[in-house]
């Protein structure tokens, strides 16, 4: 049956078995339920709080008040702004712009404007992973992989004014039009997350792989559709360019975050060695070996769950081995580019990991077995639950 025809198919069916209602539904469900539980958290957080300030919207302009949060809304205000370190131009343009286009909406309130576009794009994801996932699996896979990726330990930076949601949903949105053939809107989607995160440069590899595996070198127009990744590259460039004379101040500003290329395996190896010798106590021991134990295990993890999507009974199958390549590309890029600021090796992985919606893919897979399914779910609600509440107060999670 060709695209045409399986379009025209699922458009004559019943509302119930149309694959984008259920996706929306689906998404919109664990939507809602993440944001309750994470509003039960944050108010917990403050309780026992005798300041006369502490109202519910001063806890909800939290969740836009942490860290990168702070650079995002001020590159939203004043642009890619003077700075020797060049540090705000590590920051790609579309989160912001897309924050400051909606401030006027938001009584000019760009904390507000930075969660409305957080949280939006967050439901998009949710609602497009579940379409990408059922189309390669089934409906149950793709719950329990939206699920998964909501409950994660880290999960809740989907709903902070960060650009998380924003960029699983435009990753996400590009390989199932990969996968769908729809090559001119993979290129589109392709751009649009090279705009938000250097690491949707990967998806063009992914472009390609998945081009070639259906044409066979066969060169026809949508081939061209592979420019449309380097006009995203451009668009940071541009910005770049204008605010600090140069177009790759980008890839200069990660001197800033002490950010240098080194071996994948080297963070790993040393990560071990931090948490078996429990050394740097000036950081505080339970502090640093706490974080990372965190960024370890989700490596670990992601990297498990990977492994088993090329071999043992959860592989998949050949024509999809697009989504395994992508998740390693992004995990080769997450732990190569560790931070030597930092006590911790593979500094922010367990929010990163989060990115590497491929994995979760996978999990979803296997949390067909009730007693994986209960005991992922045991600990990503007990930690998120934890972090969550030492983040909304000010705490550095990832």
């Amino acid at each position: 049956m060709t695209i045409a025809e399986t379009d025209a198919a699922e458009a004559g069916r019943s509302p119930a078995d149309r694959p984008w209602r259920r996706a929306l539904l689906s998404g919109l469900g664990i939507f809602v339920a993440s944001k309750a539980g994470l509003a039960a958290v944050s108010a917990f957080a403050w309780i026992g709080e005798k300041r006369p300030n502490v109202t519910v919207t001063s806890i909800t302009a939290q969740w836009a008040a942490q860290w990168d949060s702070v650079w995002f809304r001020h590159i939203a205000q004043q642009g890619y702004y003077p700075d020797p370190d060049k540090a705000p131009a590590a920051f790609f343009p579309l989160y912001p712009l897309l924050i400051r286009a909606l401030t006027p909406l938001c009584l000019g309130k760009d904390w507000i404007a930075a969660l409305l576009v957080a949280n939006v794009a967050m439901f998009g994801a949710l609602v497009v992973l579940f379409r990408l996932t059922e189309h390669e699996f089934d409906r149950a896979v793709a719950g329990r992989t939206v699920f998964y990726l909501v409950a994660f330990p880290t999960g809740f930076f989907l709903t902070a004014a960060y650009n998380e949601g924003l960029f699983i949903g435009l990753m996400a949105a590009c390989i199932y039009c990969l996968r769908k053939q729809y090559w001119w809107w993979a290129g589109a989607f392709g751009g649009l997350a090279v705009f938000t995160r250097s690491a949707g440069v990967l998806l063009a590899g992914a472009f390609v792989y998945e081009w070639v595996r259906v044409h066979r070198f066969r060169l026809n127009r949508s081939a061209l559709a592979i420019l449309l990744f380097p006009v995203g590259v451009a668009g940071v460039a541009a910005f770049s360019l204008r605010a600090y004379g140069e177009p790759f101040a980008f890839l200069h500003a990660q001197r800033y975050w002490g950010r240098h290329l080194d071996w994948p395996w080297a963070p790993v190896l040393r990560g071990f060695k931090s948490l078996v010798q429990g050394t740097h106590l000036q950081y505080g021991f339970s502090d640093l070996w706490v974080h990372n134990l965190l960024e370890l295990a989700t490596v670990l993890l992601v990297i498990a769950l990977l492994v088993l999507m090329f071999a043992g009974p959860w592989r998949v199958r050949r024509d999809q081995w697009v989504l395994p390549l992508l998740g390693v590309a992004l995990t080769l890029l997450m732990i190569s580019f560790p931070s030597s600021h930092q006590p911790y090796p593979l500094y922010s992985a367990s929010r990163l990991g989060l990115e590497v919606f491929p994995a979760f893919m996978l999990l979803g897979r296997l949390g067909a077995r009730p007693v994986i399914d209960r005991i992922a779910l045991a600990l990503f609600f007990m930690l998120q639950a934890i972090l969550a509440a030492y983040f909304v107060r000010g705490g550095w999670v990832a």
